[in-house]
């Protein structure tokens, strides 16, 4: 690609940029980085920002210069890759094109007695992690050294963490408070032309796709001799690996002596580190021995093997080893690592990723069922259980017997044999212990015993990190091997308790943790027990016996329920996700005192802890590199956009246009003290290409697309439905979902925007013989959905939720209980509108009265019992016997109720909002919008949860189920993928 011309800002030009750019990408942390090389002596200007493009895109074969941002040595900011796009930060922590790290680069060396940190570039610095926090709101702690994530200096050996949190902090309340002095529309570049802001996200969009690449950024400090970034060139080591794990061949040579990498069970000699005989063979004929000659006479040995989680790539393990290795070594403990690579997720991600291109259906089916249960179905479907099995026959066949003489055998089979030589060897002087993380525990259920049966000494203690392995397993192989004599004296199992598990998150799509998911989906039987779930170990007798939880003496063994009240001693474990227990200080100093056989106040060398938030699960695997979990198109966090293939909205009238608010201009509704007991999540939906001509519309999803922006600016979970995805099949079976997934506490809201209208009342329950419907996309077969259908679904709403829908159409009035409205009859329109109202033909209300004998929906509905039963809040574009109206290409209600949104609703009551939006129609509109609710919620906040309220004669709510078509549907598409594949095969 031809060179780039990159952009230089000032803090003020990038602050206003900041907050026009159309982030597609929820921004979740904010890296920061130096270049360690160039230094500042090199810097020299454009021509340093392009000889590091040409470094990162020529050398390491990336698609663009890895970060975001550049500070340079004057506090200016030059623009680097995509916003929307993953940077290049630290392998495993990219994130993908739906969320991830915004990452800068600071030009300098930060170490001790290089470049010094501080003027206008520190001072910039500051400022763009205040500005990125407040942007997307958030906490301070969503701030990460690469340090923190790897084993470089970077950002340098110079900045302390706290000290840079707390000016971070100083910096965002001097923001805040210039903010309040200062009037909108007097920054700088709101002075200049819409041209430079265009300009400016022209060139930050120049490249829309990349390859997520995982390496760092920066280079090791072992290449300096061959980076020739001080004279301005581009030449650097080869690089060519873009998923190795960005340590340099000195540091890869250093771990050699702590580290088994094994692929498939077998001795790998393939990858970064491969570990051929002779690499055993040196780790306890060479470096052990020596280990033990450098003790004094009374010391032993304390020799440690740690299992990491069987999911992760080689890559991601040597991270992890190479964190570990230095601090146990520090606290007298030797570590063997074993890098234990099976490629699950690979082998997962490229199974969906072949087949997003061999069946669009899967991809649409992932992005448009990603309920829990439909997760689980779609990983049986997609083999899921097969693939673990292979993972868990991976730990198995690493125990296997050489299968003839001179053969090796399985890689671990190979270390119990020079295990037990090494322990014959030096009689009383080794100790040995275990850990073993998430399927590490699956690895070490196997390891221990037969390490044990080949006469391997008695490991002094083992410990499981949220253990992934099976209950019945584990008693099968090691339960009954715990104790003196046996395979290990004692067990301490670290892992979450009940509920932190299921606040736990699998990629943001699953909504508990991967135990959870292995519980219900990855075994071959659903609800097999798994000993790392809270639930498991307190419904077994016999595990309950040996963690001492059913009122006996104490044992040996125990179980450290994470998060503990303290955060140091032999019992304390703070991680609060499945993939941070490896990364939690309080846990690894928690087994280094079991380990020295310590009192909980005896001194350590403590494992270095951060504020940073626990390690999410996503950056415990390498994600390859084409799997996107949810679509790249998405406006909004977390949002699973059915519209991911629609044409993009119809541009406005120039005469008429309306611009948005942006979805930053929304304030988050749960702030201050109101309280946050729940989830937040919205339905958009937006109908304009009905298929016949005189049925079309032209604002309707643009107004569903706005509003769904302006929603996920407030902290929801959106789901967008627009034109043929809104069909009555796929609007129901949402509308059930937001109701049966919803619980007490939880935020919800329904928006359509489309066509309305009246029909015959074929049960009896209207007083004027109509029903008042919403139009799907095919409501002209007869698919209306009825106002009987919307009632019968909201009187399932669980107390305590809070269901607000804001309908922008005909008939909207009444439209969520029973139509006790006026007839509409004819009005005259303003020049320039239209009306989203349709009349039904007696073909189509023919047609209606067939599919509702056909289909059985929605019988007679349960007494309607006017406003006060109503479990929902509801905005209504109009009266009932006015028409909803557009313009311009938007709602005109869409377009006066998202204006008073943006405006603020702290402390704004429902009667309130109303209010305001009347005001901005004034007098003599042509529509009134209403408010439709029970007396006692007029008064409730807009968009607040309900605060343990309960509305009056509620109704028990009925067994949560899925709706049996969507769960056909999706069983169906996932198996058209997978039929895809094996086809693929042939």
């Amino acid at each position: 690609m031809p060179t780039p011309t990159f952009q230089h800002l000032l803090p003020e030009q990038f602050e206003q940029l900041l907050q026009k750019f159309p982030f597609t990408r929820k921004i979740d942390a904010v890296h920061m980085h130096h270049t360690w090389r160039p230094r500042h002596q090199d810097f020299r200007g454009h021509d340093t920002i392009v000889s590091m493009w040409r470094h990162h895109t020529q050398v390491n074969g990336w698609s663009d210069i890895a970060q975001h941002i550049t500070i340079d040595p004057q506090g200016m900011i030059w623009l680097g890759r995509n916003w929307n796009l993953p940077p290049a930060s630290a392998a495993g922590h990219n994130g993908n094109k739906a969320f991830g790290p915004f990452m800068f680069e600071m030009i300098g060396d930060f170490d001790p007695g290089r470049d010094p940190f501080g003027g206008a570039q520190k001072e910039t610095a500051l400022q763009v992690v205040a500005m990125v926090q407040s942007r997307f709101r958030l906490p301070a702690s969503s701030l990460r050294f690469h340090n923190a994530m790897s084993p470089k200096s970077c950002p340098g050996g110079t900045l302390v963490y706290d000290d840079i949190l707390d000016e971070v902090e100083q910096a965002r309340q001097e923001l805040e408070a210039k903010a309040a002095r200062e009037p909108a529309g007097q920054h700088p570049l709101a002075r200049e032309t819409d041209r430079g802001i265009a300009e400016s996200i022209r060139s930050l969009t120049r490249i829309t796709d990349n390859a997520a690449e995982p390496g760092d950024a920066e280079l090791t400090h072992e290449e300096h001799d061959t980076t020739g970034f001080s004279q301005g060139a581009s030449r650097s080591p080869d690089a060519s690996q873009s998923r190795d794990s960005g340590l340099g061949a000195a540091t890869l040579s250093a771990l050699r002596p702590h580290m088994v990498n094994l692929r498939s069970g077998r001795l790998s000699g393939e990858g970064e580190a491969a570990s051929t005989p002779e690499d055993v063979d040196a780790i306890f004929e060479q470096h052990l021995p020596q280990a033990v000659k450098d003790l004094r006479p009374d010391q032993r040995l304390r020799l440690l093997f740690y299992a990491h989680g069987g999911l992760v790539s080689e890559a991601s393990g040597l991270q992890i080893a190479h964190k570990h290795i230095g601090w146990w070594r520090r606290n007298n403990i030797y570590p063997v690592y074993f890098i234990w690579e099976t490629g699950l997720f690979e082998t997962i991600g490229q199974l969906l990723g072949r087949a997003q291109k061999g069946s669009r259906a899967l991809r649409r089916d992932l992005a448009d069922f990603t309920t829990d249960p439909l997760i689980e179905i779609g990983a049986r479907v997609l083999q899921g259980p097969r693939i673990w099995g292979g993972m868990k026959a991976s730990a198995e066949h690493a125990m296997d017997e050489p299968a003839a003489s001179g053969a090796v055998g399985g890689g671990a089979h190979y270390v119990a044999a020079k295990l037990k030589a090494f322990c014959d060897a030096h009689p009383g002087r080794v100790e040995l212990h275990a850990v073993g993380h998430s399927a590490g525990s699956i690895f070490h259920t196997y390891f221990l015993p037969l390490a044990r049966k080949m006469g391997v000494p008695t490991f002094k203690t083992a410990h499981f990190l949220a253990p992934a392995v099976r209950v019945d397993t584990f008693k099968q192989h090691l339960l009954t091997q715990i104790g003196p004599d046996l395979a290990t004296e004692s067990l301490a199992l670290y892992t979450m308790r009940r509920d932190f598990e299921r606040k736990d998150n699998c990629a943001q799509i699953y909504r508990k943790s991967l135990l959870y998911l292995i519980f219900n989906a990855l075994e071959d039987s659903r609800a097999t027990p798994i000993l790392g779930l809270e639930e498991s170990v307190r419904g077994d007798a016999a595990l309950k016996k040996l963690f001492g939880l059913s009122g006996a003496t104490q044992t040996p063994s125990a179980v450290v329920w994470s998060p503990t009240q303290t955060d140091t001693g032999r019992n304390a474990s703070l991680s609060l996700s499945h993939g941070g227990f490896d990364d939690d200080a309080p846990t690894l100093n928690s087994i280094v005192r079991r380990v020295l056989d310590l009192p909980d106040a005896a001194e350590i060398t403590a494992y270095p802890a951060t504020r940073a938030a626990s390690r999410p699960w996503t950056e415990e695997v390498d994600w390859p590199a084409d799997f996107d979990f949810l679509d790249a198109q998405q406006p909004a966090p977390a949002s699973a956009s059915y519209a991911s293939h629609a044409a993009p909205p119809a541009a406005m009238p120039a005469s008429a246009a309306w611009t948005p608010p942006a979805a930053s201009a929304f304030p988050a509704p749960f702030s201050g003290t109101a309280p946050v007991a729940g989830r937040r999540t919205a339905l958009c939906v937006g109908i304009d290409a009905y298929p016949a001509p005189e049925h079309q519309l032209a604002g309707c999803v643009n107004d569903a697309r706005h509003w769904e922006r302006a929603l996920a600016g407030m902290g929801f979970e959106t789901r967008l439905l627009v034109d043929a995805d809104a069909n009555r099949a796929t609007l129901e079976r949402e509308l059930n979902r937001l109701v049966e997934e919803s619980r007490p506490g939880d935020v919800l809201v329904f928006q359509y925007a489309g066509h309305g209208t009246q029909a015959s009342d074929l049960n009896g329950d209207e007083d004027d013989n109509h029903d008042e419907a919403l139009c799907p996309v095919d409501f002209a077969s007869g698919a209306l959905y009825i106002d009987d259908d919307i009632a019968q679904l909201f009187a399932r709403i669980p107390d305590g939720v809070n269901m607000t829908c804001f309908m922008d159409c005909c008939h909207s009035g009444t439209n969520s209980r029973f139509a006790v409205g006026l007839s509409p009859g004819e009005m005259a329109r303003p020049s320039g509108t239209k009306a989203r109202f349709v009349k039904l033909t007696p073909a189509i209300a023919e047609a209606h009265r067939r599919f509702r004998l056909q289909h059985r929906s929605a019988p007679r509905a349960p007494g309607s019992g006017g406003a006060q039963r109503m479990r929902d809040v509801k905005f209504s574009a109009c009266m009932d016997h006015q028409v909803a109206l557009e313009s311009g290409g938007n709602g005109d209600f869409t377009r006066r109720a998202l204006k008073v949104l943006a405006a603020g609703i702290q402390g704004l009551s429902h009667d309130e909002f109303l209010r305001r939006v009347l005001a901005e129609f004034g007098s003599g509109a042509a529509q009134d919008p209403m408010l439709d609710c029970a007396d006692g919620a007029r008064q409730d906040m807009l968009l607040q949860p309900l605060a343990g309220k309960r509305p009056p004669q509620s109704r028990s709510r009925a067994p949560s189920a899925l709706d049996e078509t969507a769960l056909l549907q999706a069983v169906s598409g996932l198996a058209q993928a997978v039929n895809t594949l094996t086809l693929g095969r042939r």
